[in-house]
Parts: C-alpha cells; sequence; structure tokens
C-alpha cells in the first residue's frame, strides 16, 4: 500500500511541475472573464447560424408547398364544381320543365 501511495505522490509532483499555479495578476479576473466571453460568443455565433439556416429552410419549404402542392390540390376534381352545379346535376328538373309538364 506505501509503494501505491509513494507513486500517487510522485504522479501528484510531476502534474504539480506541468501544469503551475497561475500567478494572479491585476488583470487576472478581465482576462479570465475575457476568455469566457469569447467561448460563449463562439457558442451563441454557431447557434444563430443554425437558427438562421433552419428558418431559411422552413420558408423555402413554404414557398415550395404553395407554389407546387396548393395548385395540384386545387385542380382535383372534388373542387371543380361548386354547389349549386352539383344540386343541378343531380336535380336537372327546372320550374319552366315542371310547368310545362317535363315531369321526369
Amino acid at each position: 500500500m506505501d509503494r501505491m501511495d509513494d507513486k500517487l505522490d510522485a504522479l501528484w509532483s510531476d502534474y504539480r511541475e506541468a501544469c503551475p499555479d497561475p500567478e494572479p495578476g491585476p488583470d487576472f479576473m478581465p482576462k479570465l472573464w475575457q476568455r469566457i466571453e469569447a467561448q460563449r460568443a463562439a457558442t451563441t455565433s454557431v447557434f444563430r447560424r443554425l437558427t438562421a439556416v433552419c428558418v431559411a429552410a422552413t420558408a423555402m419549404l413554404t414557398l415550395l408547398m404553395a407554389m407546387v402542392l396548393i395548385p395540384l390540390v386545387q385542380r382535383l376534381p372534388v373542387y371543380s364544381a361548386s354547389y349549386v352545379d352539383e344540386l343541378t346535376a343531380q336535380h336537372p328538373n327546372t320550374y319552366v320543365d315542371i310547368l310545362n309538364g317535363d315531369i321526369r
């Protein structure tokens, strides 16, 4: 167990030599906040670009649907006749035919 403790102590000693503590100076905190803000700005710009791409893709898809799908659906035979046209087709008798005695 002592051998493991010695190895761990040696490892911590090597780590302290490789990564010394930064000397805090008068501009330590401003520099630290500049680094934090730079990282935050980079992350924000990525999300902003991704949002812009998604909005543009949605607008293009909406225009495509408006230009292609809506006219295609409006040309279907279901929407080509009005309500009055359908009633006339189902009941071809008119008042003139009824008064003339041409009742079918």
